[in-house]
């Protein structure tokens, strides 16, 4: 039912703001309803009724009306070291109280509090809390997580949205409080992410690697061919609107390392194309399953729940930030997580971030996650949990073998995927990070193990 409710509700922002791009103002506008779990249309009321119907409580908030790219500009001024300016805790608390009601829409802005949650970099997140002598009126949290998109692409944000309440259903995430343009409500999990170091230890491979067995099994209500290719090469096409396209990509390292004999010293965005062109062939030589995927499987976006240390219990752990998910090669998923055993951004001087060559192949490692994978797959199959057809064979060893050359040789496309989505945000994002540094960084990375894809592909002919 919540799945449901959350579609109607992003559905009717998806037209209003598609209506509102196109300067649809006027009497020919359409406004929708929502009855009986259905979508109606009827004709808007003329723009004179409409200004008569205006409350004077709707004008004196007009500054504050709730728009994707004013609410991604207001709260992107936000800095770390500087306390958060009144104005945006002033639309905090406006948005808290539209969308969470019950006591968050009695409070005073005095019994209300909000503070920045570093850790994003596609995302803006803010913890909004009410004082703890506010009585609370029914079901309504104490506390949120409040996320403001930095990215506006509305039908990525429709589909990102149902995974992320899916998932809350499935026990494997937090609960969605709430969706406005640009960002939404989420439950605030008490809890602290996981630090590089530890997503490579035993204790933990053996409970991450069954979570993911089971988002790979489920069916989810999107589009089910795999997205890679086009969301790579839809990057590289925004990135060739900005001037430091046409001049190339100087390649040097700054965090791997990598011998520069493994990669060009120049890039053109042709150049950079045509890799793509070429990852596209090895996906057809592969034959990777394509499942649902996370898709940025980093340590940051998995929590460890109200605990310092880690246990025994598979539920301390939640998966968070959605935005990337669809259906995709299973290879993928499971070698860009394998990529972040390398990658720390646990870092506080530019360029924010490290990478620790000898992490990214720890072959003992890498084995036993697919190990834990392959075990929860077959546990489920003796459940009689449906799965999707290709992902077991019935041959054990045969299918971690499988498992574990997908996942070795999926780690320089991750490589390249993130360097273009790097390249893209070095020009457009506003937040405090080495978006250029990382996507040379990686790239040089995709040309080292490039190679490997090349072998693969020889001997698959």
């Amino acid at each position: 039912m919540r799945l449901a409710q959350s579609i109607i509700v992003l559905q009717r922002l998806v037209i209003r703001r598609r209506f509102s791009q196109r300067g649809l103002h006027d009497d020919s506008s359409v406004s929708c309803v929502h009855s009986s779990s259905r979508i109606s249309f009827h004709p808007r009321p003329t723009l004179r009724y409409r200004a008569e119907m205006e409350s004077s409580i709707e004008k004196a908030w007009n500054d504050r009306t709730t728009d994707t790219a004013d609410v991604k500009d207001l709260f992107s001024r936000v800095r770390a070291d500087s306390p958060i300016p009144s104005d945006i805790v002033s639309r905090a608390h406006f948005l808290c109280a539209q969308y969470l009601g019950g006591a968050w829409k009695a409070s005073t802005i005095d019994r209300f509090s909000i503070k920045q949650i570093t850790g994003g970099m596609s995302n803006l997140l803010f913890l909004v809390q009410l004082c703890d002598t506010l009585s609370l009126h029914h079901c309504e949290p104490r506390r949120a997580l409040l996320r403001i998109h930095c990215q506006s692409d509305i039908d990525q944000l429709l589909s990102e949205s149902v995974v992320f309440t899916l998932l809350s259903e499935r026990n494997l995430g937090p609960r969605l409080l709430g969706v406005f343009p640009g960002g939404r409500f989420e439950q605030f999990i008490p809890s602290r992410p996981l630090q590089c170091p530890e997503i490579s230890e035993h204790g933990l491979i053996s409970k991450i690697s069954p979570m993911v067995a089971r988002v790979h099994s489920l069916d989810v209500p999107i589009g089910k061919e795999p997205q890679l290719i086009n969301r790579t090469r839809a990057w590289i096409d925004k990135w060739s609107k900005y001037e430091a396209s046409k001049e190339g990509i100087d390649m040097k390292c700054t965090k791997a390392k990598v011998d520069q004999s493994k990669y060009p010293c120049h890039l053109s965005i042709d150049s950079l194309s045509a890799e793509i062109d070429f990852v596209e062939k090895f996906l057809e030589s592969i034959h990777s399953p394509v499942i649902f995927s996370h898709n940025d499987l980093q340590e940051g976006n998995i929590l460890l729940i109200d605990k310092e240390e880690v246990g025994d219990n598979d539920e301390e752990l939640a998966l968070i930030d959605f935005e990337y998910c669809d259906y995709n090669y299973r290879g993928f998923d499971l070698g860009n997580h394998l990529c972040e055993y390398g990658l720390d951004y646990a870092c506080e001087e530019h360029p924010f971030y490290n990478v620790y060559p000898e992490k990214l192949r720890m072959e003992d490692e890498r084995r036993r996650f697919c190990s834990g994978y392959m075990n929860e797959l077959y546990e489920m199959e003796s459940r009689d949990v449906r799965l999707p057809c290709d992902l077991i064979s019935g041959d054990r060893t045969l299918d971690l073998e499988r498992l574990e050359t997908e996942a070795d040789l999926f780690m320089p496309i991750s490589h390249i995927f993130w360097s273009c989505w790097a390249f893209l945000n070095a020009e457009q994002s506003s937040i405090a990070f080495g978006f250029a540094e990382y996507g040379r960084d990686r790239l040089a990375m995709y040309f080292e193990g490039k190679t490997r894809m090349e072998e693969y592909m020889r001997s698959h002919q």
